[in-house]
Formats: structure tokens, sequence, C-alpha cells
């Protein structure tokens, strides 16, 4: 398949370092406008400390640059092959006899072996960081900001109905990290036996315990009585920790590694899985969409242009990776929401990009 050892490695090399150099640049560049965002929030607060809110955003914006990984891939092997092109050196090497095949096919193998790493470490780490950052910003903001400073991940409250010793009970959170069992932004409805509203809590956070919540820091409110304020009360439920977390978490914020327990126990539960094996089918996917972003950039850049035709090289690039990722979200969306088999929504857009590149690429290749 490889011809030429040395130059598979040099190909592959280059994309290699062309990765990880626009890596750390979005890196950076996101870390500094999220810790802008938040600095701009909280400046004005008596504890504010420059040094926590940056700690807060360096361990948060792995699972923003999560998304932005096919984007990365996608540049990078762009500037790849028109680099190469700009320097003559595909021209040098279609002209000794090598095909196209043998600069991209090294692409896409470190494409794939970046997609597998992007999965099995990377993601592990991002979400496990992330909830640090939930855990440090509730700390230090005390609650104002909210736990994601701002921007809910879930894009709307969540809430549960449950039962305990204190009666029946609504209670809603902002966020959830921790695997479901540690909320923000807490809000409780308590029914006396009848049915009928007893009081209502509010609290900047809650801990689930054996049985019960403990929430923190916030008021309990009677019907024409005064509000009290507390330190910490309780509020006891009939869930499990299980039944929480499957109700509670954010399949964003599950490591890939716990996806398949999560799965196993919503279904042994009767509770609808399909947020969660959607999430695991597509990180299963996510070599193949690093593939399929290589071959996209290959159809556009591989092509020897001048430097009047170099910004439409980049657009067309730009253009058809953006299509393929909303593609893509909307495949996501759909195995979500259980409409369609979440392992066909997350594969059929990577491979149908990936076998129509390659047909493309054919075709220029043999004419």
């Amino acid at each position: 398949m490889f011809r030429n050892p040395t130059l598979t490695i040099y190909f592959a090399r280059r994309f290699a370092k062309m990765t990880l150099i626009i890596f750390l640049v979005v890196f950076v560049l996101i870390a500094f406008i999220d810790y802008l965002e938040l600095a701009r929030r909280a400046v004005q607060r008596s504890n504010f400390d420059a040094l926590i809110y940056l700690m807060v955003s360096l361990t948060r914006v792995p699972t923003v640059i999560e998304r932005a990984l096919p984007f990365t891939i996608l540049f990078a092997a762009m500037a790849s092959f028109v680099l190469a092109n700009r320097q003559l050196e595909l021209v040098v090497a279609r002209a000794s006899g090598l095909s196209a095949w043998q600069f991209v096919l090294p692409a896409g193998l470190v494409a794939v072996l970046f997609g597998i790493f992007a999965t099995t470490v990377f993601n592990p780490v991002a979400t496990g960081l992330k909830e640090e950052s939930i855990a440090i910003l509730n700390s230090a903001a005390d609650g104002a900001l909210g736990a994601d400073g701002g921007t809910n991940q879930q894009n709307k409250p969540i809430w549960i109905r449950q039962s305990g010793r204190d009666g029946n009970s609504i209670l809603g959170a902002k966020n959830s990290f921790n695997k479901g069992l540690s909320l923000s932004g807490v809000s409780a409805f308590v029914f006396d036996p009848s049915g009928a509203l007893d009081h209502r809590i509010d609290a900047r956070s809650a801990e689930y315990s054996s049985g019960e919540w403990l929430l923190s820091h916030g008021t309990i409110t009677r019907s024409g009585v005064r509000p009290e304020t507390f330190e910490e009360t309780r509020l006891a439920t009939d869930l499990g920790p299980d039944q929480v977390s499957q109700q509670l978490a954010d399949p964003q914020t599950i490591s890939f590694w716990l996806l398949p327990q999560f799965i196993e126990i919503s279904r042994k539960a009767g509770v609808p899985s399909a947020g969660y094996e959607m999430r695991f089918q597509s990180l299963l996917a996510q070599p193949l969409l690093f593939l399929a972003m290589v071959l996209v950039a290959a159809t556009v850049s591989l092509r020897f242009s001048r430097s009047r035709d170099l910004g439409q090289v980049i657009l067309t690039g730009v253009i058809v990776g953006f299509v393929l990722y909303v593609v893509t979200e909307l495949a996501i969306g759909l195995g979500r929401s259980g409409i369609v088999a979440p392992a066909i929504a997350a594969w059929f857009p990577s491979v149908v990009a990936s076998l129509a590149s390659v047909t493309v690429l054919l075709y220029r290749e043999d004419g």
C-alpha cells in the first residue's frame, strides 16, 4: 500500500504536527475567550480570584474543544495538502509515479489514530476536568454564576418527581454533574399528604447521599410566612443513586468507558437509554469521522492551485466540512430522540462522506 515508507512517514509527520499546532491555537483561543467571559461576570464580586477563574477555564475548555476536533482535523489536512502543493512536493511526487493515495492515506491513518486517542483518552479526561471545573466554580462563585458560568449544558432545567418520608416533591436544577448526584441552582416543591403545596426550597447546590438530598445555602418559603434561610437542610427521596443518575446525568458529561454501564442500567430499569447509546456510538464513530474530514480535505486541496485559487480551495473545504458537521449533528439529534437507531445515526454521515470523497478521488486519479 505504501510504496515509499520515507515519504509516508514524512507526510504523516507533517499532518500530525499541523494538527497539534491548530489544536493548541484553538485551545488557547477558546480558553482566552472563556476566561474573559467568566472574569467579566465575576470581576465585581468581593471574592473574585483571577487564578481560580483561570483554572476553571482551563479545566472546562477540553469539553468545548472536543466538539471542534473534527474541524481541527479538517483544517490540519487542508493546511498540509495546500502547503505540499505550494512547495511543489505533490507535483514532484506525482511526476515520480506515486498516486494521490500515497500522501492521502498517511494523513488518514494518523487521523484515525487521533480519533481513537480522542475517544479512549481525551474524552474521559475532558469529562473529568469538566466536573472538576463545575465544582470549583460552584465553590468560588457561591452559585451566582451557575455551574457552567451562565450557560446550561443541557439548555434547559432538569426536573424529577420523587417521594420520601418528607412527602412527595418535585426537584429541579439548572445543572447537574458528578453523574447527576450533584446539582446546582436547585428548586424543590414539597407537597403535604393531601397533595397541596406545603413549601418551596431554593438552594445553591444539592448533593445526593444515602436516600436523601443535602441542600446547601438557600431559603425555605411557606405561604404567609417570612422566608427562612438555611446553611444546610435535607430532603428525603426514595430514589436510589442509579435511578438519580439515569434521570439527571447528562450523557455529554459521562466518560466513554462508563457509558456502557449507564446503557445497561437504563435498559434494566426500563428507562430510555437512547441518549447514552447515541453518545456512545458517536464516540465509537469518531475515528471514521476524522478520516472523512481528511478525505474531504483531499478532494478540494490536492489539485495544484495558484495563489488566486487558494481562497476558493479553503472556502470550499470549510463549506463541505461544515455541511458534514451539521448533518452529523442532525443525525445525533434524531438518534438521541429515538427516531433513528443510534448506531445508524452515528455512523451513517461519516460512512457516506467517506465513500463520496473516495469516489471523487478515484475519479480524479483514474481520469
